[in-house]
């Protein structure tokens, strides 16, 4: 890119490129694309390079390795197996019947790239949320210009250095910067932008992306709930939701942001709650090396914000409460008598902090949840399968997990994704891939016309076409 040129001119200019190299992408055989998927898996396997992202993260989050190899690596190793596997199938065109009425035709669905691809990466998942919408569209055949956030300094910084070596800027470039870089690039004709991030930020990218008419895939949050039934394990069920909760320090857009639990049990699950986070970090969590901290001040005085408000309208801590600014250290707390008047009712909380609530029967339960937007995720906790079937029927959400946590993600064939407030479009598995993908539909004419339902339009023509009409 010429040296003297703005930023916002060579931010076009990299679009411009990549815009011309696309039709060559486009033509790319399963086998050609697996092989640049198969570079970034060959650049992790390097130990040297793995210990690099580990300490990237341990800079960005205080994140521990298992963590990472967990939520980060894992993941994106998972799902680069599993396109590499797939591929040539999906890539496929795929046969459609047809009806007698189009007798002497056949229709197939031909996939084909979107284009040029914007993709906006968010900070509490740097490397996993980054790269794997990134495979998705290296495999679906688009160029891609990533803009990972600015609160993961070091992982963006590492996957800069990444992406550069192993692709050229052509097809595939990372671009830093703040907000601002990121509002310059909305504005740009993508054909395609893929965003993680809050819904509020989310409604700035859709509408950014309506002059250009580009498509959107908006991965968004909320307020995801635990239904905790009264007749659940109740030590085993509190251990996995606090593992579920405060994994990454709570920053996870699909960690559980409150819980119902059924009043006969409620006191005793809390209690179990409280001594899951002793277990799990410690008398002291601040001197756990297995707990994460908060990206940053300005989502550290978040949190205390909406814990002085509960504290102030008649929440009591259960458990931990204690914070350092300084270090940006925020104890796993457990709030009990939470109302809705709250703000941690009415905010996705996006931290350690989790309020409990209890509920006398589902009809309560069911009235908190669809009282608030549609979250991301939903978790139930229950043996009993008419609870289960009772809250999917009357319920909305990107997706469930029954008895389990957090690992709705880790299967690429099930679509992850939001609906309403919490998201647009879907990722993972071929349902990720289309996210990236044209399904253009094709009919060919081989033999038989239909000229004779063409002007003049006599009676005779007429008869004609109400026979094919009831053929149809």
């Amino acid at each position: 890119m010429p040296a003297t040129a703005a930023p916002t001119d060579q931010l076009a200019y990299l679009l411009e490129e990549q815009r011309a190299y696309a039709p060559t992408l486009a033509k790319t055989t399963a086998r050609e694309r697996s092989e640049k998927i198969s570079r970034i898996l060959d650049h992790l396997d390097n130990e040297t390079n793995k210990e690099r992202l580990l300490d990237a993260l341990r800079q960005d989050l205080h994140k521990h390795p298992v963590e990472t190899l967990l939520s980060e690596i894992g993941v994106v190793y998972s799902n680069a197996k599993y396109l590499r596997r797939h591929l040539k199938r999906w890539m496929e065109p795929r046969r459609v019947s047809t009806p007698l009425s189009l007798m002497g035709t056949r229709s197939y669905v031909y996939y084909e790239p979107k284009g040029s691809v914007l993709i906006l990466s968010p900070w509490n998942y740097p490397f996993n949320l980054a790269v794997i919408p990134v495979l998705y569209a290296i495999a679906a055949g688009c160029t891609v210009v990533l803009k990972p956030s600015e609160y993961s300094p070091a992982t963006s910084a590492y996957m800069q250095e990444m992406f550069g070596t192993l692709f050229a800027e052509n097809e595939v470039k990372v671009v830093l910067g703040e907000a601002d870089t990121a509002a310059a690039l909305t504005a740009l004709p993508f054909d395609h932008i893929y965003f993680t991030g809050s819904p509020a930020t989310g409604k700035k990218v859709m509408a950014a992306a309506a002059p250009n008419l580009a498509s959107v895939t908006l991965e968004l949050g909320g307020k995801s709930p635990c239904v905790v039934g009264g007749n659940v394990n109740i030590k085993k069920s509190a251990c996995s939701l606090a593992w579920g909760k405060f994994f990454n320090a709570g920053q996870t857009c699909i960690a559980p942001d409150y819980a119902l639990v059924h009043e006969k049990i409620v006191t005793e699950y809390v209690a179990q709650l409280g001594g899951a986070v002793r277990h799990a970090y410690g008398e002291d969590p601040q001197q756990s090396e297995s707990l994460a901290r908060i990206v940053n001040e300005k989502q550290f005085d978040h949190l205390t914000a909406l814990l002085e408000d509960a504290l102030e309208k008649g929440a009591k801590v259960a458990h931990g409460g204690r914070h350092d600014r300084t270090s940006l250290y925020f104890e796993p707390t457990v709030l009990s008598g939470v109302t809705g008047e709250m703000r941690v009712m009415q905010e996705e909380i996006f931290g350690p902090l989790l309020p409990v609530l209890d509920y006398a029967n589902l009809n309560e339960a069911l009235s908190v949840i669809n009282g608030l937007p549609k979250p991301l995720a939903f978790y139930i906790q229950t043996e009993d399968r008419s609870v289960i079937k009772r809250l999917l029927a009357e319920t909305s959400a990107g997706g469930t997990l029954v008895n389990e946590f957090l690992l709705g993600t880790a299967n690429p064939a099930l679509p992850f994704g939001g609906v309403g407030n919490s998201g647009i479009g879907r990722s993972y598995g071929r349902h990720g891939w289309l996210e990236f993908t044209n399904e253009r539909a094709v009919m060919e004419r081989r033999f038989f016309d239909l000229s004779m339902a063409y002007p003049p339009y006599t009676d005779k023509v007429r008869q004609l076409v109400e026979r094919i009409y009831k053929w149809a």
